[in-house]
C-alpha cells in the first residue's frame, strides 16, 4: 500500500469514528463523558478526545456547562 493509499484509508477511518461518536451522542438523552464514549466505542480516550475537539470546532458537539460531558451541538 502506498503512502497516499494509507493516508486515504486513515481519513476514511477518522470519518467513520466521528460518525460513530455522533451516533452515540444522538442516542443519549443527556451528555456522555470522553471515557464513556471511548468505552462504548472501544477506542482510546485520546482518539475520542481528538475527534471530539474537531467536532467541537465545527459546532457539531458542545461541552456541557460542568465541563464533564459532551452532547450534540446546535448544528
Amino acid at each position: 500500500m502506498s503512502a497516499g493509499d494509507r493516508e486515504s484509508a486513515s481519513g476514511v477511518q477518522v470519518i467513520a469514528r466521528a460518525a460513530a461518536i455522533l451516533r452515540e451522542l444522538k442516542d443519549e438523552p443527556s451528555s456522555l463523558s470522553l471515557r464513556q464514549l471511548a468505552t462504548r466505542l472501544d477506542l482510546p480516550r485520546s482518539t475520542v478526545q481528538r475527534i471530539v475537539g474537531a467536532l467541537q470546532q465545527e459546532r457539531l458537539v458542545v461541552v456541557t456547562n460542568a465541563g464533564r460531558g459532551i452532547r450534540l451541538g446546535p448544528c
